[in-house]
Order: C-alpha cells, then structure tokens, then sequence
C-alpha cells in the first residue's frame, strides 16, 4: 500500500514539477536544431534562402509540401555550418533538397536532386555553389546530407583547415 501511495506521490512531482518551474523545465528540455521548416519564422534565414536560390526555378513542393528533419552542425574551410535536409511528402525517394547554411554569414548552399528509379538516372540542381571551398567539400556534405550520411555520422563531417607544416 505505501509503495502505491510512494508511486502516485513520484508520479504527481514529474507532473507538476514543470508546471511550478516552467523556466527549469526549458533549461532542461533537449534543444532542437533548426530545420528547413524554420524559413517560415526565421527571417535571417529565410533571406539566406532567398539569395541561394537566386532566379533558379525551384520545384512547388520546397514550399508548401516538404517534409524536414532537424539540422546538424558540420564543418569545412574553416567555418561552421548547419546542414539541412527536406523532401516532398509521400515523395521522398525522387524529391530531396539538402542545404549548408553559416549561421554567422548568413549564406546558404544548395542542391536540389530529382531521381527516376525506372531510368536510374537522378539529376542535381546546385544552389549558389561558386568557386570557393563550397565548390569542392560543400558539394561532398551537400551530397552526404541528401543520402542521409551527415545525419547517421554528424561527428565524421567536421573537416578542419588544412595546416602548412
């Protein structure tokens, strides 16, 4: 009888404890990263998106029908960046889109891919890729975040600057 007045008694505190300490409960609760769905809240962000994807035509789904997962940090050239993934619901197979986005700078890289699983062809559009080290490893993570790698092993894509001996 103790034990079930002992258990109810634990029960109520893990209940109430967060509704009496609401700002305790924010320190402890997991932080999310962000994700594609925060260019609806976002503004530095969203102009970010904006600049990347430039006049290039962009499927209709990236807007209203995507479906996104939390980021993960990576790193090369130096510079730290979230890397971003989304696809089009109930299609996400031939739909992906993968971003690297530096919070600092407030620049975005990008590739679309599309894929025909009957001519096993997939076709990449890159976003704003120039002639800088997004180039060379920002394709690789862009890639890597579309197939899912960056996600599985987030601590193998922090690539640092490379040091003269």
């Amino acid at each position: 009888m103790l034990f079930r007045y002992l258990a109810a008694a634990a029960v109520a505190i893990a209940y109430f404890l967060p509704m009496a300490f609401p700002a305790a409960a924010q320190e402890n609760a997991p932080q999310v990263a962000p994700s594609l769905a925060d260019l609806r809240t976002d503004m530095r962000m969203a102009a970010a998106f904006a600049t990347m994807v430039g006049e290039s035509e962009i499927p209709e789904w990236i807007h209203d029908k995507a479906v996104t997962s939390p980021g993960d940090r990576v790193s090369f050239g130096g510079r730290d960046y979230l890397a971003m993934s989304a696809c089009e619901e109930h299609l996400c197979g031939p739909h992906r889109m993968a971003v690297l986005y530096d919070e600092g700078k407030g620049v975005m890289y990008g590739v679309i891919a599309t894929s025909d699983d009957e001519a096993g062809t997939e076709a990449l559009t890159w976003l704003n890729i120039g002639g800088g080290p997004e180039g060379i490893d920002g394709k690789s993570l862009l890639y890597a975040t579309l197939s899912g790698s960056v996600t599985n092993h987030p601590q193998d894509f922090r690539y640092l600057p490379e040091t003269e001996e």
